[in-house]
């Protein structure tokens, strides 16, 4: 039996150490999740709605990567680009728009939502 839990164990690191190293390689070294906070994804029945964002992400969105453990972590950047017009750069120089969602496989399903 004690093997049984550190052989579960040393699979459930080695897990948690890729979906880590994912995050990594797609949002940068280090990254912290831009969430504002636990209530500010929440699930429903079309997808996820970052709400600090004021976005709405449908299933099947490949911006959405499924991955282990309990909360979900977001990456974001600059929704002003180099490449457009200084108007256009300026009007959204403080805005953000989502790179990836990284939802957790323990979200909690509609039905717990009471939607």
């Amino acid at each position: 039996m004690k093997t049984v839990i550190t052989l579960t164990a040393a699979l459930f690191a080695g897990t948690m150490a890729q979906a880590e190293g994912m995050i990594d390689t797609l949002c940068g070294p280090g990254h912290a999740s831009e969430a504002a906070g636990p209530d500010d994804i929440q699930p429903n029945p079309g997808g996820y709605y970052v709400a600090s964002l004021q976005t709405q992400l449908s299933h099947g969105d490949p911006r959405i990567v499924h991955a282990v453990g309990k909360t979900f972590h977001l990456c974001t950047r600059p929704a002003a680009t180099p490449d457009m017009d200084p108007t256009r750069a300026s009007l959204l120089m403080d805005k953000r728009i989502v790179s990836y969602l990284f939802v957790p496989t323990e979200v909690p399903t509609i039905q717990r939502l009471g939607l």
